[in-house]
Formats: structure tokens, sequence, C-alpha cells
């Protein structure tokens, strides 16, 4: 009885694996999605951008798989030349949907992290990062667009092409670079917030996952150079591939664990408050606004300093920090306006007349 899968190639492998994965991502959304509407009843920024993340990683999906039916995973000595074309021309496009992906899964982490806290320090981290994953999106998608001499900037084999290899370490080298700042980004809120160190690491193990997609990517090295100095492309570069997928599987799936159902609740338990979602039954939030700074007046806050004022929430909970930077100017004109409120001795118009007043007068 002969075996189901010849020896001499990799295209089971190939789509096994990239199936198999495209399904966890999109359980791994649509489960993400439920909880959201759940609880809030309505979904946020962030969840747009994954479910743009898990498009493109679907189309990269289909792309590997066109190209699988083309024969990629073959040997090139069992490939035509038409074969051959169709499938640079697939792997191409599931390239520039990779890198799309991967950076929508990036942006969506890397607000969500951003919306858990109102500090002007956490806003402007996510900013920073976010400004990163958009410089890496605009080199990598442009120079992996045209890679090779137009009008055959797919023909990775027989056009004329920068230095291929070179350009597959820089991808691989700079996705893990946004990757740990992002997570660097999540490290800085977990500092900021005021708890005990259980659950602090609670706290932090919501993004400790993200490190999978940097260590998956790490070892994509490896195989790099075997996929792109060969001759036999179509067999030799199935390993990229398929690390692409589990890279591409990880980054969204990760983007999504700190938003199960689970997690949310216990950020929820815990004082957090994720922006954009303003129903105050479902987060135990706190905002200094106008009203709450008139009535604590009584309290003495030095002008020139920031002070952290903490979360109205249990002892055990939580406390998401924030500066609150005071302008002397604003104090003086609420001064101001309070002191209008005062009434003084009621004067009348007789007092200086020397005449008694009318209710006296009939006494």
């Amino acid at each position: 009885m002969g075996t189901r899968f010849k020896d001499d190639t990799k295209d089971p492998a190939i789509n096994v694996t990239s199936w198999v994965l495209m399904v966890t991502i999109i359980f791994s959304v649509l489960g993400r999605l439920w909880t959201k509407f759940q609880l809030f009843k309505k979904l946020t920024v962030d969840d747009l951008l994954i479910v743009a993340s898990l498009v493109f990683g679907v189309g990269q999906t289909i792309a590997v798989s066109l190209a699988v039916g083309s024969g990629y995973g073959k040997h090139y000595k069992d490939v035509s030349g038409a074969e051959l074309d169709q499938v640079m021309k697939n792997l191409f496009a599931g390239s520039l949907l990779y890198i799309l992906s991967l950076v929508f899964s990036k942006l969506s982490l890397a607000v969500f992290i951003g919306s858990l806290t109102p500090s002007s320090k956490d806003k402007w981290f996510a900013r920073v990062a976010k400004t990163i994953v958009y410089v890496w999106a605009i080199v990598a998608i442009f120079g992996t667009a045209f890679q090779c001499s137009v009008p055959r900037t797919w023909d990775f084999w027989n056009g004329q092409c920068f230095d291929l290899l070179a350009w597959r370490y820089f991808i691989v080298i700079s996705n893990v670079a946004t990757d740990l700042v992002i997570f660097t980004q999540a490290m800085i809120l977990v500092a900021s917030v005021q708890t005990t160190l259980g659950r602090r690491l609670i706290f932090a193990g919501i993004f400790l996952p993200r490190l999978l997609v940097v260590v998956a990517t790490i070892i994509e090295l490896a195989f790099i150079k075997q996929g792109t100095q060969t001759n036999d492309p179509t067999y030799h570069m199935c390993e990229i591939t398929i690390f692409e997928a589990i890279i591409q599987c990880l980054s969204i799936v990760t983007a999504c664990w700190g938003q199960i159902k689970p997690l949310l609740s216990w950020m929820r338990s815990n004082g957090l408050k994720l922006g954009g979602v303003e129903d105050p039954t479902c987060w135990r939030s706190y905002k200094m606004t106008t009203q709450s700074w008139s009535k604590s007046r009584d309290r003495k806050i030095n002008p020139e300093s920031h002070e952290n004022y903490p979360l109205p929430i249990q002892p055990d909970q939580i406390l998401v920090t924030q500066n609150w930077e005071v302008d002397s100017q604003t104090w003086e004109v609420d001064s101001q306006s309070s002191r209008a409120h005062i009434v003084g001795p009621e004067t009348h118009p007789w007092a200086s007349d020397g005449q008694r007043s009318p209710d006296r007068l009939s006494q």
C-alpha cells in the first residue's frame, strides 16, 4: 500500500499549515468581536484594524494555496516555465498581503494598549509605536512591490532584482523590532499601574504571548539564506512560507488574546478603562472633570508639581495613574469665580442717613 503524499514534495505541508492557521485566526477574530459586542454592544477602532488584518491574512493564504496549485512545493525541475511564472506571481501577491496583515495586527494591538489608560504619557508612547509601524509599512510594502525591475516586479528568478537576501533579512529584523516596540509600550503601561506585584505580573501576562511572534520570526532567519540562494526555489523556499503563515497567525492571535472575555472581565474588575467604549455600567472608570476639581478645592495642590490620582476602586485593584497639570492661571480664575459667590454684610440705603429700618420703626 503506497503513501498518500510523495516524499519529494512539500506542497501538502504548506497547504495543511496555511489552512489550519487560517481557520485559527478566523476563530480568534470572531471570538474577539463577539466578546466586545456582548460586553459593549459596539466595536472600536482596534477591532476594525484586526478585521482588516484578518482579511489580508485570508488573502495571503489563498495566494499561497494558488501558488501550491501551480507547482510550489515541488522541485524546480518538475515545474514548467509557465507554472513557475504563476508561482512567482502568487508568491509576490502573498508577500504584499502578508506585510499588510502584519501591519494592521500591530496597529490593532498598539491602539488597544493605548486605550487602556488616559495618561498622556501612555498616549504619547502609543503614537510613537504607531508611527514606527507606519514607517515600516511604507518601506516594506514599496520595497517588496519594486524588488525587481518593472514590469516584471514579481520575477525574482529571471528578473533584475536588488539583493533579495539582504532585503529579506531587513524585513525579518525590522518585523522583530516593531513587535519589540509594541511590547515595550505594553510594559511601560504595566509599570505605570499601582497594584501588588502579583496583579502586575498577571497584567503583564496579557502581553507576554506577543513575544512568541518575535521567537518565530527569529527562527525564520535560519531559513532565509537557504530559501534565497538556491537553485531549487520552488522547493527550498517552502520553509519560509510556512514560517510566514505561523508568524501571521501568532501576530493576529496575540493581538486578540488580550480581548477574550476572561481577560477583559479581569481588567474591568480591576478598574481599567477601555477607551472608546463609553458605558459606565461596564467599566469602573473615573475622569477628573471641572466639577470634580471644584469639589476637591480644599486639597492643597502645588501648581508647579504633578500628582498621581488613583482610581476610586478597591485597595487590591489596579490603579492607573495619570499626570494632571494644573495651570496657575486657571486656579486664579476659579478663585475669582468663587469669591464672586461670597455674600458680604447686607447694606441698606437708610444706613447712611441714620434712619432705622422699617421693621424697627414698626416696633
